[in-house]
């Protein structure tokens, strides 16, 4: 076809056929404008040079942009450049016997499909960098007193302990064992996601090059167009970006500079960009290890807010039920006065007198041998506490109200002995008390008798009438007895009375507060103790805490004590109701018989001790268990320490390469490209468009597309949408290689048969033509 200058312009291409083994005829190449390139012949001395662009004085014509091919005949003759026409309303290929027309349309912007990988890109890694701290930071965990925390961010990345039974310990989430630590994996993840991206993004960073390559050529900007040479380390930097082509293009840029043409601005903005795509590919490897290997992991103990129907019981209070208030105390068909809840009278004479039931004495006995399931007794600053059986671990601060009582004893030293009063002998009689207190010397056993302690009155008299109480020995007539309500119960004196016979302690007889007596009827000696004690009652908050560890749990006050009422310290005092307090009298006793040999003093110590918590441990079946008001469980977890420099530099490049691939894709996606549209005459569907940068970014990034144009060329159609440029006939011819002849032959390897080859020219890949049949 023929190439009418002015009008039209066509893609034709002639080959020949050199016999079975003859390479194809080469082709002339024309920039757009008139800058001819021909490239030598298979067959040809090889003398024929590539004309210089310097040689020529023509410029481009500015309104075409594309590379065209020309017709090559066998004797290499150049065609004349062709004029400059509008290549929008030409065709750039004639439909000639059904072939396509491709026209070269106007140039259009913003092109969804360069934006979208670099978008994509950008979120993943900006998505992956912001899941990695916002995982953090919402497992972080904050103390000023432990050094783990200075500069790093430490995470509990374990489910966080919530204790199902308040009473045991806690367990953490692993039992101590490893932890996984999420935080490295997502790590991991984001040095993974970048590497698998960046080729997306150099892919589109191609789209830039291509853009400075159609605008150097069209602008004649010749220093902007690469060499074979540099556009084969172009194809390798878009296409592969792997370290090798970097170094192999490093090679090319840095040594022979003098020998070799100057390097093109092309490659040298793919060449810094693709280092630095790998730099932060590389720096973000290094920092991930950094980060790997200086991530440690710590057992962590942090407090939360027990839930108020999580708290322990731990309080006491006065179960109203059993005790609702003091029952009356009554003689002789008279109240005179109050006692105890539990104190009960059969009749109104007096006699037989009792107190509670059995489950209520022995469950105060069990309560006072420690071997009680629901309470028990402990010393906190001297005061006897009352706390339940099972107290629970991996708490903090529990807060709870609960009873103790406080005693203060010292012996009665002046009681006289072998005392007459209205003509009645007594072994020990104490003028202090009011009336006087008397030890006979019939049926002696120990007791306890309440008093009180402003004037000393005993609150429970047994006495016959002008005669002194008898605390130890026949009860004879009861005159009255029992308080008021609303009397001043608290302090309480209370007065022990402690009985041996038969020599069973014998101490000297200076001993304050002892006092023998001998029966010489009987043979008998009788040793007596009298103690006179204050009781305090007291309503105290406590604070419980106990770690997990085993430590040993610890008590403070929160609060000042204050006394308890009058109803409390009724009910508190059952110990010594008359029906009662021989029971813990008779323990005391027993109890006492093994410090005999200690100091007065010391005595009077124990003695207190053991008087309080002998009343509590009697009144501990009386009260019930409250909820604490308050508390915190303590949790102890494996916590991850991740130092903030390794991580801010991990976080840090992340987000920058997600900047970077999204100001890529931004920028790319501005860029205005003609269009192309290819018709094909034979097909009645609409033309198929494709944008020119769209062509040149196809060969910039797939060396496929530059094998398919170099081996199209003995096409008589040259493809131009991908799709064919990547098709092949069922018929495809092969390609060979070997050794191109100075007669335009290639001789084919043949297993190294030893024949010298002359004048050989290069080694060569080229499509070998198949033998014709003869007919």
């Amino acid at each position: 076809m023929d190439n009418e200058a002015g009008s039209e312009t066509t893609f034709e291409l002639t080959s020949k056929n050199t016999g079975s083994t003859s390479l194809e005829t080469s082709e002339a190449i024309q920039l757009a404008g008139n800058f001819t390139a021909t490239m030598p012949q298979a067959g040809t001395a090889g003398n024929n040079e590539v004309s210089s662009p310097a040689e020529n004085n023509s410029e481009f014509d500015p309104d075409i942009d594309s590379l065209q091919l020309l017709p090559y005949s066998e004797t290499r003759s150049q065609q004349s450049p062709m004029k400059s026409h509008d290549a929008s309303k030409e065709p750039l290929l004639e439909d000639e016997a059904g072939l396509p027309t491709v026209y070269l349309g106007i140039s259009r912007q913003y092109n969804f499909g360069i934006l979208l990988p670099a978008l994509v890109t950008s979120l993943i890694s900006a998505g992956t960098a912001s899941g990695l701290l916002g995982w953090l930071i919402s497992r972080r965990v904050k103390s000023a007193d432990s050094n783990a925390f200075h500069h790093a961010l430490v995470a509990i990345e374990g489910p966080p302990t919530i204790f199902d039974q308040i009473f045991g310990p806690v367990q953490s989430d692993n039992d101590g064992g490893a932890t996984t630590m999420y935080g490295l994996a997502l790590s991991s993840l984001v040095v993974h996601v970048v590497p698998f991206t960046i080729p997306f993004v150099l892919g589109v960073f191609a789209y830039l090059l291509a853009n400075m390559w159609l605008k150097g050529q069209k602008c004649g900007h010749v220093g902007s167009l690469p060499t074979p040479t540099q556009y084969g380390h172009l194809i390798g930097l878009c296409g592969s970006s792997g370290i090798q082509n970097v170094y192999d293009t490093a090679k090319y840029l840095l040594f022979g500079r003098r020998k070799r043409p100057a390097v093109s601005t092309t490659l040298a903005v793919a060449f810094f960009a693709t280092s630095v795509a790998l730099l932060v590919n590389y720096s973000l490897s290094i920092a991930d290890l950094w980060l790997h290997t200086t991530t440690t992991t710590f057992s962590y103990d942090f407090r939360t807010p027990i839930p108020s129907d999580l708290l322990p019981a731990m309080g006491s209070r006065i179960n109203t039920t059993l005790c609702p208030g003091p029952n009356p105390y009554i003689l002789n068909d008279t109240r005179t006065g109050y006692c105890n809840c539990q104190h009960s009278q059969p009749n109104n004479l007096g006699w037989n007198v009792s107190w509670g039931d059995a489950a209520l004495v022995n469950e105060g006995a069990a309560v006072l041998s420690n071997s009680s399931l629901s309470s028990q007794i402990q010393n906190i600053d001297n005061l006897a506490s009352l706390f339940p059986k099972d107290l629970p671990s991996g708490v903090q601060n529990v807060v709870f109200s609960t009873f103790a009582m406080e005693a203060t004893c010292k012996p009665v030293g002046d009681c006289r002995k072998n005392a007459y009063l209205d003509g009645y002998y007594y072994f020990i009689l104490c003028d202090r008390f009011e009336p006087p207190f008397a030890v006979s010397g019939e049926n002696s056993e120990p007791m306890l008798n309440q008093f009180n302690s402003t004037n000393h009155a005993l609150i429970f008299q047994s006495h016959i009438p002008g005669q002194p109480a008898s605390g130890v020995g026949p009860i004879g007539y009861m005159s009255g007895g029992g308080y008021a309500l609303g009397s001043a119960l608290n302090p309480a004196g209370v007065l022990v009375v402690l009985y041996w016979d038969g020599g069973e302690l014998l101490p000297p007889d200076d001993f304050a507060g002892w006092y023998n007596q001998t029966d010489a009827s009987e043979s008998v000696t009788y040793s007596f103790y009298l103690s006179s004690c204050v009781l305090d009652v007291w309503d105290i908050t406590l604070s419980y805490s106990a770690p997990s560890n085993g430590n040993d749990p610890s008590f403070t006050l929160v609060s000042s004590k204050t006394h308890s009422d009058f109803n409390t310290t009724s009910a508190l005092l059952a110990a010594l109701d008359p029906a009662y307090s021989t029971t813990l009298a008779s323990h005391l006793t027993t109890t006492l018989q093994r410090s005999s040999s200690v100091t007065s003093e010391e005595f009077s110590n124990f003695l207190a001790g053991n008087l309080s918590q002998g009343i509590l441990a009697y009144a501990a079946p009386l009260t019930e268990r409250p909820n604490s008001t308050s508390g915190e469980a303590l949790n102890s977890v494996t916590a991850s320490r991740y130092p903030l420099a390794p991580l801010c530099l991990v976080l840090a490049l992340t987000y920058g390469y997600s900047l970077l691939a999204f100001g890529v894709g931004i920028t790319a996606f501005t860029l205005s490209s003609r269009e192309i549209i290819c018709h094909n005459a034979q097909d009645q569907n609409a033309p198929q468009r494709i944008q020119e940068l769209d062509l040149l970014h196809l060969r910039l990034t797939s060396p496929r597309a530059c094998i398919a144009d170099r081996f199209h060329a003995s096409e008589p159609v040259l493809p131009v949408l991908k799709e064919n440029i990547f098709k092949e006939a069922q018929r495809a011819r092969r390609v060979g290689a070997g050794f191109l002849l100075s007669d335009g032959t290639v001789h084919c390897s043949d297993g190294g048969s030893g024949i010298t080859l002359r004048n050989v020219r290069r080694f060569t890949v080229d499509i070998v033509e198949e033998p014709k049949e003869e007919v």
